[in-house]
């Protein structure tokens, strides 16, 4: 069985706190969302194309920005609401384009990797993609569950349904030209 850790440390301060994030873990050798399904763009490598899908994602989340002479996301990710989320992708750019959106439920579980944990993603392709839950565009249609809508925890892949109203973090993507 081959085994992988990666170690990347996130350091940010929220008025007296700083968090870290975890070692990434990855066993076994049977990628679901490993780094050669992705084409990483030559003329905007803050965005990638994934073979699989057809689409095209962004390498941050929403609130970072791709530094090129580092290869990887500078800043902190912004935590949002689902509407806020949902209101955001009319404004976000990467390479020029203005069709970014959320993804929905489906697009969003194609990038989890579920060989890895904290986070259940290629780090070679998403650099510093923070261990936490994220956004899908996909309500939950339950009677009793209007209030909520879907989301894919980063940390373990895990899909949970939750209060719009709860703030997470959102990785935009748009149908490759």
């Amino acid at each position: 069985m081959k085994r992988f850790s990666f170690i990347s440390f996130s350091f940010s301060a929220a008025l007296f706190g700083t968090s870290v994030m975890a070692a990434q873990t990855c066993e076994g050798t049977d990628s679901t969302a490993g780094e050669d399904m992705f084409t990483v763009s030559t003329s905007v490598p803050a965005k990638v194309y994934h073979t699989t899908s057809g689409l095209e994602w962004s390498r941050c989340v929403v609130g970072q920005t791709w530094n090129n002479t580092t290869e990887t996301c500078d800043g902190d990710g912004e935590r949002l609401t689902w509407q806020a989320a949902l209101k955001i992708s009319e404004t976000y750019r990467v390479g020029n384009h203005t069709d970014w959106r959320v993804p929905n439920l489906k697009e969003l579980v194609s990038l989890v990797e579920r060989a890895c944990v904290e986070p259940a993603i290629e780090l070679k392709v998403f650099p510093t993609t923070p261990s936490n839950s994220y956004w899908t565009s996909t309500p939950n249609t339950s009677a009793d569950k209007t209030q909520e809508a879907w989301s894919v925890g980063f940390y373990n892949g895990r899909i949970e349904s939750r209060d719009k109203q709860q703030d997470f973090y959102v990785r935009m993507v748009r149908y490759a030209e």
